[in-house]
C-alpha cells in the first residue's frame, strides 16, 4: 500500500518547499542591531511512510566552528501542519508564495515566534522572517535567506 502525504494535496504551495536549502540566519534586535549570524543547511521533507507529515532537519554552522542540529516534525489536520514537540504551534498557507508559522518553545512557553516563509516564483529561493516575543514583548527579529542546494542529507 502506498501512502500519499496529505500536504501534497492540501497545501500544494508549501509542498514546493521540499528539498535541500542552504543559506544564512541573521538575528537582530528590533532596532536592527546584529546579534548573531551563521550559515544553515536545511532539509524539508514530507515523508510518505506515515511517520509524520512534515520533517525539517536543520544544521547550523558558525564561522568559529560551532554547530547545532535539530529535527522538527508536524502532522497535518484541519488544513494546517501542527507541531507538538520542542516547538508547539501550527503552519498554514496564506497564498501561492507565502506560509505562516506561529509557535512557542515547549521548554519556555514565554517565547513565541511568528514566522513568514516566502518562496520565490521559480521555487529556487526562500526568504523567512521571524518575529520573536518574550512575555508578549518583541525582542528579536531573524532574517533568513536560502537557496535550493543539492547538499548531502544532514
Amino acid at each position: 500500500m502506498i501512502l500519499r502525504n496529505p500536504v501534497s494535496q492540501k497545501m500544494p504551495n508549501f509542498y514546493k518547499h521540499r528539498g535541500q536549502w542552504a543559506g544564512s540566519y541573521r538575528h537582530c534586535t528590533p532596532s536592527g542591531a546584529l546579534i548573531d549570524t551563521y550559515e544553515v543547511r536545511i532539509t524539508v521533507a514530507f515523508p510518505e511512510d506515515g511517520s509524520c507529515d512534515f520533517r525539517l532537519i536543520t544544521h547550523n554552522i558558525w564561522s568559529d566552528g560551532r554547530e547545532t542540529r535539530g529535527t522538527y516534525e508536524a502532522t497535518f489536520r484541519d488544513d494546517r501542519l501542527w507541531f507538538d514537540g520542542d516547538l508547539v504551534g501550527s503552519l498554514w498557507e496564506i497564498d501561492e508564495f507565502t506560509a505562516y508559522l506561529r509557535f512557542h518553545f515547549r521548554e519556555d512557553p514565554s517565547v513565541e515566534v511568528c514566522e513568514m516563509l516566502q518562496l520565490s516564483p521559480d521555487g529556487q529561493d526562500r526568504s523567512r522572517t521571524w518575529h520573536w516575543f518574550k512575555n508578549k514583548k518583541a525582542f528579536q527579529i531573524t532574517l533568513t535567506d536560502e537557496r535550493r542546494d543539492e547538499i548531502p542529507s544532514v
